[in-house]
């Protein structure tokens, strides 16, 4: 048997493996981030303090298809008082979060969870969402997290529909 010195400062010590975090349901779109190859990486690691390579891997469930880019980029030009948050499309939880800042008092701001169909009509409610919608609430609950935005609670809407019919109805 052998002494173990009382200094053991020398000693390389074995990290203990860290368990792998959950990346939030939702990320804030910003007009000056659309312009950035992958802004999901970069708010991943700039909000959420991931590795650059970790956050690399986790952006793909924030990219944005086809029309989704043209949709955000134009609803954020036409209504500044509208924050949109993307959702994570691996959570079920529709495409987009959208709150109307325009209302004082996070309680009482008004909120979209939507779900892009093209060519599809608006429906209100989450018909012809699928399950796309299903933790809709979720979403919803990612951004109450986030400060002075809405409040634990606040209710919403749940819309689907095509591009076109979406920004008419957020009124852009």
């Amino acid at each position: 048997m052998f002494d173990c010195p009382s200094d053991t400062s020398h000693v390389a010590r074995r990290a203990r493996p860290r368990m792998p975090r959950e990346p939030p349901i939702v990320l804030p779109v910003l007009l000056p981030l659309l312009r950035h190859a992958n802004p999901w990486a970069l708010l991943l690691v700039k909000e959420e303090g991931h590795p650059l390579s970790t956050a690399a891997l986790l952006s793909e469930r924030y990219a944005l298809k086809s029309n989704e880019k043209p949709f955000v980029k134009e609803l954020l030009e036409r209504k500044r008082n509208l924050w949109v948050f993307r959702c994570d499309q691996r959570r079920f939880a529709g495409d987009f979060v959208v709150v109307d800042m325009a209302e004082p008092r996070p309680a009482r701001r008004q909120v979209v969870v939507l779900d892009l169909k093209m060519g599809a009509p608006l429906v209100l409610g989450g018909g012809g969402a699928g399950v796309q919608l299903v933790h809709a609430q979720d979403a919803v609950e990612g951004v109450a997290a986030r400060q002075d935005v809405i409040a634990p609670g606040t209710p919403y809407v749940l819309a689907t529909g095509d591009k076109d019919v979406m920004l008419a109805y957020l009124g852009a």
